[in-house]
């Protein structure tokens, strides 16, 4: 379970690396074709296809700053799927933060790559801007994945 729980975070570290470096093809990379996501959408669920399209959208107009992550907690895995949950903080150009709490499964694909493949989304909360004078990341020189930044 500690070398999932290994995994899970390097994952974490890694997805939100590609935002912050604005690498949308690794970023999409790092997503299943089979991804399911469940909460944010009115129609139930968005497959990889249209989750893809909205992605590659925000990320070449350059919308997302930083997704950050806080407090995953495992649940049930296996040799090739891992279940935990977790909070995710996006941060956008617009100076929008919004605080989502999800599930997350991730499958060991036959290349050997951990993708994800479901979420779940339990709440989105949009967090009231922050005040002026507050200093920020600095998105032109984000930390590699593994360091603090």
């Amino acid at each position: 379970m500690e070398e999932l729980q290994l995994i899970a975070g390097q994952w974490l570290k890694a997805y939100a690396y590609t935002v912050a470096t604005n690498d949308v093809d690794a970023h999409l990379a790092m997503v299943s074709q089979r991804l399911q996501v469940v909460g944010i959408s009115r129609d139930g669920f968005l497959e990889y296809r249209e989750w893809a399209k909205r992605r590659r959208n925000d990320m070449q107009k350059r919308r997302l700053l930083r997704i950050t992550y806080k407090d995953p907690v495992m649940g049930v895995c296996s040799r090739d799927r891992m279940h935990f949950t977790v909070e995710e903080t996006i941060k956008s150009t617009q100076g929008e933060t919004y605080v989502l709490n999800k599930e997350v499964v991730l499958n060991l694909e036959p290349d050997g790559k951990w993708r994800v493949v479901e979420e779940h989304v339990h709440n989105v909360r949009l967090l009231p801007p922050a005040r002026l004078g507050i200093p920020h990341a600095n998105p032109t020189h984000p930390a590699e994945p593994g360091e603090s930044g």
